[in-house]
This record gives C-alpha cells, structure tokens and sequence, in this order.
C-alpha cells in the first residue's frame, strides 16, 4: 500500500497564480480537490478514489465538478482484472509506483471520471492498457519560484498516445512539479500540511477557501 501522504500544489500559469491542488492520502482514500480560477466561473472539482487494504488496486471513485448535480461513482470488478486500471485523478499513486522502480515503466488503464460512458457501474476490462508513466533522460536543472534552480528527474505520463503531464521529482523522491500542456504548472507548497495550505490558500475569498478545505458540502 503506498504511504499516506497530503500535499498542497500552486497552479501557475505565465507566472501567475491561477489555481489550487490538494490531496490527502489516508485511510485507504485518495481525496483531491482542485480550483482554476479561469473565465467568469473558477472550476472546481472534487475526487475521493478508495483502495483495496490488502493492495495497490482501486475499489471505489466518486468524482463531482461543477458541472455535475450529483457525484459520479465508479466501482472496480471484484475480479482481478488483466490489466491494472486507476482512475486518471489519482494519477499520483501511479507515479509512486514509477518513482520507486525508475527503471521500469509503469502502464495502466486510465480511467476518465468526466467520461460519459461511465456512470455508476462496473468498470468493464480491458485487454490492454492505455496509459504509461516512466522516468525520461537524465537529471536536468529545473527552475523554482523562489526557489532557484534544482536538479530533479523527468517522468512523463502518456494516455491514449498524448503526453498528458510531466513530472519532476527530486533527489528525495518527492515530487516537486508537475506540467499540463504547455503553460500550466502545479508546484509542490513546501512546509508542513497546516503551513502549505494557509500558504496555498492565502488571499484567495472565502468561497474558494471553503471548497478548497469542505468540497461541494461547504
């Protein structure tokens, strides 16, 4: 089982702060929220993912945007299925598992929460899977804000043959940033829980706080 763990992101974008991430591993449940403060209305999702106790394997996904009245469930077969599967908002646990054996890449199929097709059921197997995440070249410089420059080591995550993030991580195996396409950047807040969320947290109003410490039920 991989170690509980909470952390909270900056998203950034051209320099600028346009977002919020947090996760929070524990007792077996991967909570995340997120915020992007983008156009008229800030996009807010919530993800809950239970695992197996006795394993790696996903149980159970609720997963709820704004654009939804209701949460979406997602309920993993009760058989060993061929292929591993996760779904994509705990990409994170995934990348665990690359972090602990760069030598070897770790493929899954990669669930979508938003995905129409799925709504309350059993997700069907899959022959072959679909996503890929493996360490990338040799250790680069990588810029900090505030911080300077740090050596950390690349892992990419591939899904449905697109290059859906990039990773950083340092010399402690601690994931540092994270890059979404071009321009967006989830940098790791440093300091404990209680500090790195006040930090993440500080001067945004206190609708998005609320979301960002409660989920919808604020």
């Amino acid at each position: 089982m991989p170690e509980d763990f909470e952390r909270w992101d900056v998203l950034v974008r051209d320099q600028q702060r346009i977002g919020v991430l947090y996760r929070n591993l524990e007792s077996n449940v991967l909570l995340t929220r997120v915020l992007v403060e983008e156009g008229d209305q800030p996009y807010r999702a919530e993800s809950r993912v239970r695992l197996d106790p006795g394993s790696d394997a996903w149980e159970l996904s609720w997963f709820r945007d704004l654009t939804m009245d209701q949460a979406r469930i997602m309920r993993r077969e009760t058989q060993d299925p061929p292929v591993e599967s996760m779904p994509s908002f705990a990409d994170i646990l995934m990348l665990q598992r690359a972090i602990r054996d760069p030598g070897n890449p770790v493929e899954y199929v990669r669930l979508n929460e938003s995905g129409q097709e799925i709504h309350d059921r059993l997700v069907p197997r899959r022959a072959e899977p679909n996503a890929r995440i493996q360490q990338v070249g040799p250790p680069e410089e990588l810029p900090i804000p505030l911080g300077g420059i740090l050596s950390a080591r690349r892992f990419e995550a591939w899904a449905d043959g697109l290059l859906v993030a990039t990773h950083w991580v340092n010399d402690a195996n601690e994931l540092v940033c994270t890059r979404w396409g071009t321009n967006t950047t989830a940098f790791g807040v440093p300091g404990a829980p209680s500090e790195a969320g006040w930090l993440s947290l500080s001067g945004l109003d206190e609708g998005t706080v609320g979301f960002m410490t409660h989920g919808f039920d604020a």
